[in-house]
């Protein structure tokens, strides 16, 4: 199984007024903030880039922020340095965003020391990252209590990213930030406790994890209590609850499940079998880039299995699939291009395709070559 680890919460949670403000409130506010009241201009600043009781305006938001910023306003700093980092009302610059943020780090700021870590963490635009920064800021909010800081460090440590690789201690900063509910860390260790990588394998205590995460409506945990079902991992072996989570994931939109569900309505495993609802999911995750999807509704197009036979919708899909490197649709693709499926016809080309995916094993390309011999 591939690994399923989030590896950056860059979430910016900007500070802003709770309330409903009336155009009234904002017209007091600007009067305020006209008259140089720091605190007004912070606020009227928030309603710009917010919108509450006034139309959206990033380029006067900027401007009130970076009035309060100049005076050492500490939220001023950190939302004028969000501005910088996103292009709101400024021009992006991630060097004048590092500028401000730094002046809000250094007064204390937890969001803007995470918010630092995260830039050095990813860098982008002509700004190069730096992983040992982005660690050592990370580890300033992170010790102070910060929840998203704590996750991106344990994501350092388990990338090794500007520290040393140490899936222990990975997960003792998660533990921190989902003590504090941060739901990103409560699926990193479950996936700790089902590969056992930080701690010994512990099933039960990863299928506790994702339970939790799964009724809170979490499609990738709702697939993951699916699977644990299904394989009897870490909970009695319960087919009907394996369907009902695979299908809360897939209603989600999670194209691993709706894949899945494609295969059990393909193979009538847990439903009868109907290949009509096996096309609609395998389509669904297709269109989300899951190549396997993509092979399986190239392949039902081309043989006219619950949806209309399509040899040139099959020849599109089997490309895609095959393009990120699926061997089954090489093998689909030369038989495309074998018999004029879909595209113009070249027996050469076909046989090339499906020499590819010989030497990618797929075992069935075997037999379509000596066919094509």
């Amino acid at each position: 199984m591939k690994r399923i680890i989030v590896l950056a919460w860059g979430l910016v949670i900007l500070t802003m007024t709770a309330y409903s403000q009336t155009s009234a409130d904002v017209a007091k506010m600007r009067k305020q903030a006209e008259a140089g009241n720091v605190k007004s201009q912070v606020a009227l600043a928030n309603s710009l880039l917010t919108g509450k009781g006034v139309s959206v305006d990033y380029v006067e938001a900027a401007k009130w922020y970076r009035k309060a910023a100049d005076k050492g306003n500490i939220e001023a700093c950190f939302t004028l340095g969000y501005c910088y980092e996103k292009g709101y009302g400024v021009e992006k610059n991630y060097n004048e965003a590092i500028k401000w943020y730094e002046k809000s780090a250094n007064k204390g700021n937890l969001q803007s020391m995470n918010s630092l870590g995260h830039l050095y963490d990813v860098g982008g635009d002509g700004f190069d990252k730096n992983y040992k920064k982005a660690a050592e800021w990370y580890l300033k909010a992170a010790e102070k209590g910060y929840a998203p800081a704590q996750f991106n460090l344990g994501s350092c440590y388990y990338q090794m990213k500007g520290v040393d690789l140490d899936y222990a201690q990975a997960m003792s900063w998660w533990e921190k930030a989902a003590a504090q509910g941060n739901t990103a860390a409560m699926f990193n260790l479950g996936y700790c406790y089902m590969k056992g990588e930080g701690t010994d394998k512990n099933p039960e205590k990863a299928f506790s994890y994702f339970l939790r995460l799964a009724d809170a409506g979490d499609a990738r945990s709702q697939y993951e209590v699916g699977r644990m079902y299904s394989l009897g991992e870490g909970v009695a072996q319960d087919n009907m609850k394996s369907l009902e989570y695979f299908t809360k994931s897939a209603e989600k939109g999670y194209s691993p499940a709706q894949l899945s569900m494609g295969r059990f309505y393909d193979k009538g495993v847990y439903v009868d079998q109907d290949y009509e609802v096996a096309a609609k999911w395998y389509l669904k995750a297709a269109e989300q880039g899951n190549s396997e999807a993509q092979y399986n509704i190239g392949n039902m197009y081309y043989n006219g299995m619950g949806i209309e036979q399509n040899y040139e919708e099959a020849f599109k899909w089997m490309e895609k699939a095959a393009q990120q490197g699926n061997a089954s649709a090489l093998t689909g693709l030369g038989l495309c291009y074998y018999y004029g499926y879909g595209v113009k016809r070249n027996k050469n080309v076909g046989r090339e395709w499906v020499e590819k995916a010989i030497l990618m094993g797929d075992e069935y390309a075997k037999e379509v070559l000596k066919k094509m011999k």
